[in-house]
């Protein structure tokens, strides 16, 4: 299906993405994410913060990339936190991950 990346920035055509700390943890909240991914460089406590709440969901995380990486994909700053709310999207992130689509 493509890259990473390539898929991230379909959901976000889609309007399948949700970005940021707060808009994350609302969309957790209301269950409508399928998919976490976390940027590397992310700080520890956001790390931990959303690693808790995905498990507690029983979302599936991912760490991917960079914040600028993933901020530049969804048009926006830095981002540490994305959530993908489709699901076949989120199958699609997952399983270009396990083939190593990581570009």
């Amino acid at each position: 299906m493509g890259s990473v990346l390539n898929i991230i920035s379909l959901a976000r055509r889609a309007r399948c993405v949700e970005s940021g700390d707060a808009a994350v943890r609302g969309a957790i909240g209301r269950g409508k994410v399928r998919l976490v991914i976390l940027a590397g460089d992310a700080a520890q406590r956001t790390k931990k913060a959303f690693e808790l709440l995905a498990g507690d969901a029983g979302i599936p995380l991912i760490v991917y990339g960079s914040k600028d990486s993933l901020g530049r994909i969804l048009g926006k700053p830095s981002r540490s936190v994305v959530a993908v709310t489709d699901q076949n999207l989120a199958k699609g992130i997952v399983g270009a991950m396990e083939k190593g689509g990581m570009d």
